[in-house]
């Protein structure tokens, strides 16, 4: 067994991996036929931005799309379509990326954190069945990693009491849940469309609905009056046409790049899957990683896998999860965690710190208090999960073994990499108390 890495060994992992965006001469031409021929600024369901949220809402057999400038902006249009109004709450994930949340403080509402489920990462039913209330208007579930959460039993709790269900996709473009694709089953799906994700246009976000009202107030907060003019048909949201709403337009050249991406997400997504399976598979046996449950490849539901997580066991060996992800990325790979702290604790959620003067929080006679212990589940992964976010949309068989061989080095080094990192601190302590005595 070689050396690793982080001890000066060679590193396991090729270093020619999977491009990612990946970026096709058809693609290109695209590109360049938008730009000299189309608006570089659309304001409505024209050209190829209209190509694109016509073909998006086909793709995934929705009545509507609205492409916006981020996946964020989809999300704050989805809870406002929702109807959420300041004051009221949503359900939110302590263990995701910020704009799973702050979508909701953006249109006013105050959140309300459930726990988590192991196995998914995502929203807990029990959990979010546990904190509504009479002034629950929504919950926004996310499918981290890429990997569909519990839809049947939250759909089921959406629609016991009569509130919104909104997938934040973000990460999921591809997966499928139950023989639905993810982002069909809530009462929106929210997508981002940055360079990293599955499916991107470099930047950009789309949301997708069948409710006509839903889809037309969620337009009717974010988009240029031009469109609004064209396209709203409700007496309710047309007398509020005006240039008072966030402008959330895509860029041309986004449309064009996620567009043609489409093409290729279903052959994109089952390579995926294959080699996160190969992965998974290898180093199921090692005593100090747990593998989270993914759906069979045979079912109905499919993984999208953004990046691959992992839970590490800490105690089995003697280095903790920060240092063993630092051997990781040594070997050539992309190894962290994804959420340190969770969002219940951060200080701004804390301090009700967001608009300024206590708001949204405010607005409610008995603000919540959020503490240690909320969401136990969520605390205890945010300790013991990393991800590995390394591309692996084509085959790569070679990048894969490569990657096992790296873990396989990390155990049987694991000593020498603690032994040296601990004279690392101690060279270090003693530099900087020269001369204190």
């Amino acid at each position: 067994m070689q050396r690793p890495a982080i001890l000066g060994g060679p590193r396991s992992v090729p270093d020619a991996k999977p491009v990612w965006p990946k970026i096709d001469a058809a693609t290109l031409q695209e590109i360049e036929r938008v730009l000299t021929t189309e608006p570089l600024c659309p304001v409505g369901n024209t050209g190829i931005q209209g190509e694109f949220e016509n073909r998006f809402a086909a793709f995934h057999g929705r009545n509507f799309a609205l492409a916006t400038n981020g996946g964020t902006a989809a999300l704050m249009l989805s809870v406002h379509g929702s109807g959420v109004q300041p004051g009221d709450e949503v359900i939110v994930s302590p263990f995701t990326w910020g704009a799973s949340i702050s979508c909701a403080l953006q249109c006013g509402g105050i959140p309300i954190f459930a726990d988590i489920q192991r196995s998914t990462f995502a929203l807990d039913p029990d959990a979010v069945r546990a904190v509504i209330s009479e002034r629950t208007r929504a919950i926004v579930v996310v499918h981290l990693f890429g990997g569909p959460a519990n839809l049947n039993a939250l759909r089921g709790i959406a629609d016991e009491h009569g509130i919104a269900l909104i997938e934040d996709c973000a990460q999921a473009a591809g997966g499928w849940y139950d023989g639905q694709r993810l982002g069909t089953i809530g009462d929106f799906g929210a997508f981002s469309l940055q360079a990293s994700k599955n499916l991107t246009g470099g930047e950009g976000g789309i949301l997708i609905c069948d409710d006509r009202e839903m889809f037309e107030r969620a337009m009717s907060m974010g988009t240029h009056p031009q469109r609004l003019f064209a396209e709203l048909t409700l007496p309710e949201f047309q007398q509020r046409i005006d240039s008072l709403a966030f402008n959330y337009r895509m860029h041309t050249t986004s449309a064009a790049i996620a567009k043609g991406q489409l093409d290729h997400l279903d052959q994109w997504t089952d390579m995926r899957n294959d080699n996160a399976a190969k992965l998974y598979d290898a180093v199921k046996n090692f005593d100090f990683l747990e593998i989270p449950e993914i759906p069979n490849q045979t079912s109905t539901s499919k993984h999208a896998f953004y990046h691959m997580p992992f839970i590490y066991r800490p105690g089995v060996l003697p280095i903790d999860r920060d240092l063993f992800c630092r051997a990781l990325s040594a070997e050539g790979m992309t190894a962290e965690p994804y959420v340190r702290i969770p969002f219940h604790l951060r200080p701004r959620i804390q301090n009700h710190d967001y608009f300024g003067r206590g708001y949204p929080w405010s607005l409610a006679d008995s603000p919540p208090r959020y503490q240690r212990g909320d969401c136990p589940v969520a605390e205890e992964i945010c300790e013991v999960e990393f991800q590995i976010k390394d591309p692996l949309h084509e085959e790569c068989s070679d990048v894969v073994a490569g990657m096992v061989e790296a873990f396989r080095k990390i155990e049987n080094a694991a000593e020498a990499i603690a032994a040296a990192a601990s004279e690392v601190v101690e060279f270090d302590l003693a530099e900087r108390t020269k001369g204190w005595d």
